[in-house]
């Protein structure tokens, strides 16, 4: 994929909820379609930017998170204020015979806000929070923050399993599954779904639920960004508040086999009450000096409970196991947390996360033979010292029926190649296809919320069972007949789709 690129001189976590925090202007690298520059439909209230608006690149950095941009470049991005306003562009779109692209933090790789042509709906205003403690539900829309929810809940004595990078927004997140804190116990976030007002293609407003349009339900719960329609708001099963104690191990990349098969012992006693996070990249135990960094396998392992006692009681297995003797050293015993502390859990890897290029999400039954593959990979290929891989062993990808979410198997591995050049990203690219045709032995199917579709487009399909996404489609025809919304990016040449689902 060609890309544009500008370096960002400081990390920003309010851009992924609001609009333009940066003063520099993108210069567009092709020229635009001739033609009459789109004027602001009546009655919109919210922005309303088209090529002409001199803050039009300004909007166009802030739509997706990565410094990587494609070459592809939205007639118009609209930020609606209200439900209204959405319609109106809805309307819009149709009467002008353009496509609408959906954004709400614009956290996926693929970078699927961002079309050509297309009528951009940013998605961000709609950050309202509604809780209802005693039903333990909450209406939370699109806009909010994974971290701002459970800032809202945890008073009440109630958690969500947002993103573990608590800056992710809820909308795309849920809509392709999500990955949350203490999935082993919750299961995919999107298993949390009771219902939601979604706005149709034609502007209609109608309620989404096991009762009301069970079929649209269905989709919401795992399609990931090419969802039909516009959520407005989810309604939101909460959780009682768990107590968690963390303990850190870091292991050699050079001998990960006996931690791991170690690892794959515990899980019957530990019977998913403990998160088992593994950062895969040049980390090394604090107080290492630069010139002696390795890499390292560094596993959190963040023991739940309803008490103190009970989540050490559940921290022991892992403390009295093997795995104090197979590491390099124990950089943390037993520090209790709040389910509030693991939102800065990940601030290592957060911190440059803009400058990642590409990426892909797998999930296997054999992770013990799939890690260290790519940690081979990683540490002998990649072209920034930065890149690294992530795990999470028996994490219980799990989504009850009715979902378009597939499980595949218990175990989740990922990686995020980090560039700042165009030459960095090529070379990214061909370690990505290196990396995905090594792991296809051991990857059973992929997370759609996180794979690269620039770079591998046929995995979309492989992210659902064959049924689920034969009915997948069925369910689109039925809802946006007009494909007034975009789907999947299937394929691009120089920068444009050729075709799009």
């Amino acid at each position: 994929m060609q890309t544009l690129l500008l370096a960002r001189r400081h990390f920003l976590k309010a851009a992924a909820a609001v609009g333009i925090l940066f003063s520099g202007l993108l210069r567009p690298v092709t020229s635009f379609a001739a033609g009459s520059d789109p004027v602001r439909p009546e009655g919109f209230k919210g922005p309303f930017i088209s090529h002409a608006d001199p803050r039009y690149f300004r909007w166009f950095w802030a739509m997706t998170w990565y410094n990587k941009k494609p070459k592809r470049f939205p007639d118009v991005i609209a930020q609606p204020l209200d439900t209204e306003d959405i319609k109106i562009l809805l309307i819009y779109a149709k009467q002008t015979g353009r496509r609408v692209a959906l954004r709400s933090s614009g956290h996926n790789i693929t970078l699927a806000p961002l079309r050509n042509g297309a009528v951009t709906i940013d998605m961000s205003r709609f950050n309202s929070i509604e809780l209802d403690p005693q039903t333990k539900t909450a209406w939370a829309g699109p806009g909010v923050l994974s971290q701002e929810l459970n800032e809202a809940t945890f008073d009440k004595g109630l958690v969500f399993p947002g993103a573990h990078t608590g800056f992710v927004t809820l909308g795309g997140f849920l809509l392709g599954g999500g990955m949350g804190w203490n999935m082993p116990a919750y299961g995919m976030a999107c298993g949390s779904i009771l219902a939601a007002e979604v706005m149709l293609a034609d502007g209609s407003i109608v309620t989404a639920s096991p009762d009301e349009n069970p079929d649209l339900y269905w989709a919401m719960r795992g399609v990931g960004a090419g969802f039909f329609a516009v959520v407005l708001r989810y309604r939101l099963q909460l959780h009682d508040a768990p107590t968690a104690i963390m303990n850190s191990f870091y292991f050699p990349v050079t001998d990960l086999r006996p931690a791991l098969d170690e690892i794959m012992t515990l899980l019957p006693a530990n019977a998913k009450r403990s998160e088992i996070l593994g950062a895969l990249g040049k980390f090394s135990p604090p107080g290492t000096p630069p010139s002696e960094q390795r890499w390292h396998l560094a596993l959190n392992v963040i023991s739940f409970g309803s008490t103190e006692a009970e989540a050490r009681e559940v921290a022991d297995i892992f403390n009295n196991s093997k795995l104090p003797d197979l590491c390099t050293l124990q950089s943390v015993h037993n520090r209790s947390l709040t389910y509030l502390d693991l939102f800065q859990a990940l601030g290592a890897t957060d911190a440059y996360s803009t400058s990642r290029t590409s990426e892909t999400a797998f999930f296997t039954d054999r992770p013990e033979l799939a890690l260290p593959v790519v940690a081979k990979l990683l540490e002998n290929e990649a072209v920034d010292s930065r890149s690294f891989g992530f795990s999470v062993i028996d994490t219980n990808p799990t989504v009850p029926e009715p979902c378009s979410f597939t499980y595949w198997a218990p175990h989740y591995i990922s990686w995020y190649l980090i560039g700042s050049t165009e030459e960095e990203i090529e070379a990214n690219r061909k370690l990505m296809l290196k990396l995905n045709a090594a792991i296809k032995p051991y990857a059973k199917g992929y997370y759609i919320n996180e794979i690269d579709l620039d770079v591998a487009p046929e995995m979309v399909n492989q992210c659902f069972s064959d049924e689920k996404w034969q009915k997948l489609n069925q369910v689109r025809e039925m809802y946006d007949p007009e494909k007034r919304f975009y789907s999947y990016i299937k394929q691009e040449k120089d920068g444009v789709v050729v075709s799009d689902l």
